[in-house]
């Protein structure tokens, strides 16, 4: 049986808007997905691929994941996204060279998740099975080992979950490991993921601090309130239509109710298991990436333990404000200000 560890959440505001953060596991939980076990670790500067544990060696060589190829023309390939009101991106391809799906682009993921409505039209195979550890409780999961998946003229393969997604906006979620070995840029201004071989001209970027945990990138956040500065490690989740969501683990060891004290809302998610949390909404004074400001910066801490082990997510609330290069050869990541920065989150 395979493992993968579920590791963020969905939260559901007092006035009504649903935030989704990573693959929805059920109506309620969204995680970012991930094929194999993923113990704690954290990697800088080096390769964001993990060693793969002896127990999935064969399925690894039996459909290896090297990431997307499209030949060797240098010319990056241009792919053309969407983004709904919830800011997310959104791009076409297909499984198994099935009919036009609609994919989730999670850079909080790892991995592949697809509906188990598209499994019959998209010939996808489940061949085993895998365990879903979320913060209240475990699953197990129909997998499929070996799948052909195609965006924009890139193709490559990968095992895939299969979730039995409800009113969702997608057939998939695509984890950044289809791109492993390239460079891929998000540029929200022109709404375009152009990926490249090598690095592009990082002109008028800034190179941010990150680390990868649990084999996902997490990035450097400075919030402030006066003289009382903080700076979490926040996962990079395009998946994700929050902005700064910090675990409770890390708001309370700081205190941060006592700090941050302009609330703006509340909101509740519930686990995979049934426990509902509560998470308050407030407003943050000061937030910036490496000097760069963070527009109309609000953050979520939950009240009740959510028994996640990191600092927290940054989602797509944030993320839309910067143009993106992210480095998947070498792990790092690049930003630079787009024209929505300063831009409401519930607004454009």
């Amino acid at each position: 049986m395979r493992r993968f560890r579920q590791r963020h959440r969905s939260n559901t505001p007092s006035f009504g808007i649903t935030r989704s953060i990573g693959i929805d596991l059920n109506p309620f939980r969204i995680g970012g997905i991930h094929q194999v076990p993923r113990y704690h670790r954290q990697t800088k500067g080096k390769s964001p691929v993990p060693g793969i544990p002896h127990v999935l060696l064969v399925a690894a060589i039996a459909c290896a994941t090297s990431g997307a190829s499209a030949g060797a023309n240098a010319t990056p390939v241009a792919i053309p996204f969407e983004q709904d009101k919830d800011h997310r991106i959104y791009v076409r391809g297909s499984v198994n060279r099935s009919e036009s799906l609609r994919f989730l682009v999670d850079t909080g993921a790892d991995g592949l998740a697809i509906s188990r409505a598209i499994v019959p039209k998209a010939s996808v195979v489940i061949d085993d099975r895998t365990e879903n550890t979320g913060s209240d409780g475990v699953t197990t999961m129909d997998y499929s080992t070996c799948n052909d998946v195609e965006i924009g003229g890139l193709h490559t393969r990968m095992g895939a979950v299969v979730v039995d997604y409800r009113n969702r906006p997608f057939d998939a979620v695509l984890g950044w490991k289809f791109f492993e070995g390239k460079v891929v840029e998000i540029d929200y201004d022109r709404q375009q993921l152009l990926v490249h071989r090598s690095l592009p001209d990082v002109t008028g970027y800034t190179r941010v601090n990150v680390r990868w945990i649990d084999n996902t990138p997490a990035i450097e956040v400075t919030l402030g309130n006066g003289d009382a500065i903080f700076k979490p490690w926040l996962a990079l989740d395009t998946g994700s239509n929050g902005s700064i969501d910090l675990s409770h683990a890390y708001s309370s060891r700081h205190g941060l109710m006592e700090v941050f004290t302009q609330k703006v809302g509340t909101s509740r998610f519930t686990g995979s298991a049934g426990n509902v949390i509560r998470a308050v909404d407030v407003r943050v004074p000061s937030a910036s990436i490496q000097g760069l400001a963070i527009g109309n910066a609000a953050a979520s801490f939950p009240i009740d333990d959510d028994a996640s082990t990191g600092d927290g997510t940054l989602g797509a609330g944030v993320l839309r404000q910067f143009n993106m290069l992210l480095d998947m050869k070498t792990g790092e990541v690049y930003l630079r200000r787009n024209q929505y920065i300063g831009v409401d989150p519930a607004g454009k």
